[in-house]
């Protein structure tokens, strides 16, 4: 299970917290990035770093308070601020990176890492792949398949709940690196986020029942204007008192990269179209996409369903269409059914149907671990309860962890 971290306080003392407490795992995430952004972009960790703080004017205009618990972490984990500031922007970043295959200053960008003491990752262990559905080699593909995300309303599921859920899918690597955030402050509500380690929020839920889930996607237009990086408004969000605010505010920033934020609430209007308690945000440098429930259910992966801003994407990942009707056939199969609860969206994450290009993605064991993406962990969250079901591990591998009673 994840290590869970217990945070309050001003937003300093929140940082130095974190960061005292997670120092190995944040040396981990380093270790991460600074091959991704070597391998993807062609970026020494320094330059990463330089140009992370090239939004440095930007964020101090819109988000100092989160900054201030940005150079927390550093403090107390002995990091630069510049280099938890690149793992916050870590989107951002790479969202500048080439389509398919190394860069070609990948190779002079992880030497120079090597020769300056950058942190680095050992060999894959030999054991990682036991009990894993292996891939012909003549079918290795690299396709950064990504995050699969659900939502079921109250009129769709057996309990009447909201529930907002996900798998996380990205470089296994990164799970050695994942913490649970319980946040506590006087300034805003109580939230429980599943996040890399030195990196503010991610997937989570607060005390005042909001809920957030994160897809990535990728426009033309990414890494060109300045804008929100997607997990400090991921934060932003959490820190939401009500639903009208949460959607307000992503609607209130211009962003440099492109993601879908989907956020789930016990309650509210979605921006006056129709009585609605989740909405996924498609964002982009071109302006924001609404996707919204049909049926009280919610689906999204990793393209744009949008039509304008569909004109400026990359070509999707292989296998996100697939995904997308793969997950909303057993979310109306669980509504029809009468059974739809966070069992049932567990299950959904567990789904191996059509591999590898599935919603439970294994990795793929002839790919160089920089390339391999998988399902990291899963994320069932019950807004009406206040539970967080946690899967730390490829989701048909290991049993939820409901994690409840923290608030």
């Amino acid at each position: 299970m994840f290590p869970i971290l217990h945070l309050q306080g001003d937003p300093q003392q929140r940082g130095q917290q974190y960061g005292s407490q997670a120092a190995q795992l944040i040396r981990h995430s380093i270790a991460s990035y600074a091959r991704q952004f070597a391998y993807r972009c062609g970026l020494t960790w320094q330059q990463a770093q330089t140009q992370a703080e090239g939004s440095l004017p930007w964020l101090e205009r819109h988000v100092p308070h989160l900054l201030e618990e940005i150079q927390g972490i550093a403090a107390g984990s002995g990091f630069r601020f510049a280099e938890i500031l690149a793992l916050n922007l870590r989107t951002e970043i790479l969202s500048r990176s080439v389509v398919g295959g190394s860069h070609p200053d990948c190779a002079a960008a992880l030497e120079h890492n090597l020769q300056n003491g950058v942190p680095q990752h050992p060999p894959d262990p030999a054991h990682e792949f036991k009990g894993i559905d292996l891939i012909d080699p003549a079918q290795a593909n690299p396709d950064g398949g990504e995050c699969t995300t659900l939502a079921a309303l109250p009129q769709a599921t057996s309990t009447h709940h909201t529930y907002l859920a996900q798998t996380w899918d990205w470089i296994g690597e990164q799970r050695r690196a994942c913490v649970l955030l319980c946040v506590r402050s006087d300034n805003h509500p109580a939230y429980l986020t599943l996040t890399e380690a030195g990196i503010l929020a991610k997937i989570g839920l607060n005390r005042a029942g909001l809920a957030v889930a994160l897809n990535l996607l990728r426009s033309t237009l990414d890494g060109q204007t300045e804008g929100m990086p997607v997990h400090l408004l991921l934060r932003l969000l959490l820190e939401c008192e009500e639903w009208q605010q949460a959607v307000e505010r992503v609607r209130s920033y211009p962003y440099t990269a492109s993601s879908c934020v989907s956020v789930a609430g016990t309650a509210g209007q979605a921006v006056g179209l129709q009585p609605a308690s989740a909405i996924s945000f498609e964002i982009s440098p071109r302006g924001i996409g609404l996707h919204l429930p049909q049926g009280g259910i919610l689906a999204h992966t990793n393209h744009f369903l949008d039509p304008a801003l569909r004109e400026d994407e990359l070509p999707p990942h292989i296998g996100s269409s697939t995904r997308l009707e793969r997950a909303y056939h057993l979310l109306r199969q669980s509504a029809q059914t009468g059974t739809l609860d966070a069992v049932a969206l567990q299950k959904i994450l567990q789904d191996r149907t059509n591999a590898p290009h599935c919603i439970c993605r294994h990795p793929d064991p002839h790919l160089p671990a920089w390339d391999r993406t998988e399902s990291v962990a899963a994320v069932v969250m019950d807004l009406n309860q206040q539970i967080l079901h946690v899967a730390p591990n490829i989701p048909d591998h290991v049993e939820f962890v409901p994690i409840s009673g923290i608030f």
